[in-house]
């Protein structure tokens, strides 16, 4: 390098010399954001005074996040009041602590050795460690679930209980990570009732369970002869923590007829009546069976 080739060097003045205020880049905290000015400093995490509402699934995976951090669940019911002994046997205290739902899809299906099974919205996974049992290690159990806390602790439970033939993933049960046309059966007990668009739900259904395939619904349903229950949210009056609760719900005709434009070939509905929730509410909880085709000669539940 010749002695006037200062490429690569940069003087000391250079060095020493103040920046431009507008120079200077502010180091993101611990939120990812930037401040522009120490007086914002303390809101930078804060959501600007314009912004619109939480939306629902935001509000809810939050919500779900910090019940699984907490461990245990002040929302739906307690599986002791849907479930029966002999389904609850084994399962340890703190998964039953920490689940939630609004009926027992496992009390109203019949699987057998051999099944593939999902569960959209496994939560704590209470339903992920009764099917394992039931469908052996021939079978094989999937769960789904949009809280990473959520997958985290259900994936402790299988492990705790020794069931190799479980898998739970992280995902958006509107675009579950599986493959079409790849399950025997989808089961979901009050986790459809968290969503404003169940159509979109039930297209992702429909889209994985193969021929013949069913799908086992626990969720709010009321007659189509009166008013819902008190305690029940309908139509626009519901708000993001009424999702979260799982205390939206809809007639038997309007939940029928998304089932059937989904793509399902056939639906069957069973009344669980009233389920009463850990908060003191009360919701009037359905089995929904939808069948990918039409109804089997002898169905499945």
């Amino acid at each position: 390098m010749g002695a006037d080739d200062t490429r690569g060097f940069v003087s000391l003045d250079e060095l020493i010399r103040p920046r431009p205020i507008a120079e200077v880049v502010a180091e993101p905290d611990a939120c990812g954001c930037a401040p522009e000015g120490a007086d914002q400093a303390s809101g930078c995490c804060a959501a600007p005074a314009d912004q619109g509402p939480v939306p629902v699934e935001t509000h809810v995976k939050k919500r779900y996040d910090a019940l699984a951090v907490q461990g245990t669940s002040t929302l739906c019911c307690s599986p002791t009041s849907v479930y029966t002994s002999e389904e609850l046997a084994e399962i340890p205290d703190w998964v039953l602590e920490l689940s939630s739902g609004c009926g027992s899809p496992m009390n109203a299906i019949g699987l057998r050795p051999g099944q593939t099974v999902v569960d959209f919205g496994c939560g704590a996974g209470l339903d992920l460690l009764i099917a394992a049992r039931r469908v052996g290690e021939t079978g094989r159990v999937i769960g789904v679930d949009a809280s990473m806390q959520m997958v985290r602790t259900a994936r402790r439970a299988a492990k705790e209980m020794g069931l190799t033939n479980i898998d739970v993933r992280v995902g958006d049960i509107r675009r579950p990570p599986l493959r079409e046309a790849s399950v025997d059966v989808v089961m979901s007990n009050c986790v459809l009732g968290m969503f404003p668009d169940k159509k979109e739900v039930l297209h992702a259904v429909a889209a994985v369970l193969r021929p013949g395939g069913v799908a086992v619904i626990s969720d709010v349903v009321y007659s189509d002869d009166g008013p819902p229950p008190a305690d029940v949210a309908a139509g626009e009056s519901a708000g993001a923590e009424d999702f979260a609760r799982c205390v939206v719900g809809m007639t038997e005709s309007q939940y029928r007829d998304l089932v059937l434009g989904a793509g399902f070939g056939s639906v069957d509905m069973r009344s669980d009546g009233l389920v009463p929730y850990r908060d003191g509410a009360q919701v009037t909880s359905a089995m929904i069976f939808a069948y990918r085709d039409d109804s089997p000669a002898q169905p499945c539940c």
